[in-house]
């Protein structure tokens, strides 16, 4: 017996003309662009379909992925009938993830992706830090390092072999040259605007814990499990989860695993521009199916 569970993307899989086929193709994609637009208040098919520095700006790109993953999801849904057992999103995935499981409307899902963009975009402004990307390093020797060299921490646990770290940019600097020559086979610095989940986004996480004051939401459809600690979302706690999701890391492989054991899952679909969550739930189980859906040749090649 199948059972799937549903992925989100997150900020970084971003590229010019996603989401371009399905809204030319479903009258109800190009709905919920219009619904977005005019939430946003401009134009969200110029962000995504052509060729633009916005795209690429954390207070546009949010949005924009947010949108364009979940338009992906809704086609799936309304072609195939398929529903998940649980569902979970990469960081800013989350949100998708939550919105698909109708704890709140698309709506208020993109007013408060863009309350969450614009608030990350100006404390990574005013909180200069960094991130990068290390490679073939073992967690624990990499979180000891963490403690030891302080003002950095594990941004994201991708998979195995993949670990972000993202904090100030002397301490991520220092960590990247110890973890090198203790043996990690890579460390990339990252281009990014600033150190996402890591305590340097504090004001943004205060910001946005007091804008969901002003949301009500609902019981999810089905199982939502959170990225700051790989557990199933409590309704009563969601607005201090989402808060601390902001300067917490994204605990992924321990989510995926959580996933498969607890709720017996052997399909994943991602939804969203680009394969990364393909690639990594590939390499931390290699026993369960993975789907990408990204375009619309993705639904033709399901048939």
């Amino acid at each position: 017996m199948t059972k799937t569970a549903f992925l989100f993307a997150g900020q970084g899989s971003q590229y010019a003309g996603m989401g371009r086929d399905i809204y030319d193709k479903y009258p109800y994609v190009r709905e919920l662009y219009d619904e977005a637009s005019a939430v946003l208040g401009y134009d969200l098919r110029e962000i995504c379909f052509t060729e633009n520095d916005l795209l690429h700006q954390t207070r546009y790109t949010q949005p924009a992925v947010m949108t364009t993953s979940y338009s992906l999801y809704r086609v799936f849904v309304r072609e195939t009938g398929v529903s998940p057992v649980v569902l979970a999103g990469f960081s800013l995935g989350e949100y998708t993830a939550l919105c698909a499981a109708g704890v709140f409307s698309f709506s208020d899902a993109v007013r408060l992706v863009a309350r969450r963009a614009i608030a990350m975009d100006r404390a990574a402004a005013k909180n200069k830090g960094a991130m990068a990307a290390i490679i073939a390093y073992p967690r624990d020797k990499l979180e000891r390092l963490c403690g030891k060299i302080g003002g950095v921490l594990i941004a994201n646990y991708n998979c195995p072999g993949q670990l972000v770290v993202s904090g100030e940019t002397d301490a991520v600097s220092a960590l990247c040259a110890e973890a090198k020559a203790d043996g990690a086979k890579r460390v990339i610095p990252l281009n990014v605007s600033g150190a996402f989940h890591s305590p340097l986004m504090t004001e943004a996480a205060v910001e946005m814990r007091e804008y969901l004051e002003g949301f009500s939401f609902r019981e999810p459809s089905a199982d939502v499990i959170l990225n700051y600690n790989a557990s199933p979302l409590k309704l009563s706690d969601l607005k201090e989860a989402l808060r601390e999701q902001i300067v917490s890391s994204v605990y992924f492989e321990d989510s995926v695993r959580k996933i498969i054991k607890d709720y017996d899952v052997n399909q994943f679909i991602e939804f969203g521009p680009g394969k990364v969550l393909r690639g990594f739930v590939s390499r931390i189980d290699g026993g369960v199916s993975v789907v990408s859906i990204d375009k619309l040749a993705d639904f033709e090649s399901l048939r």
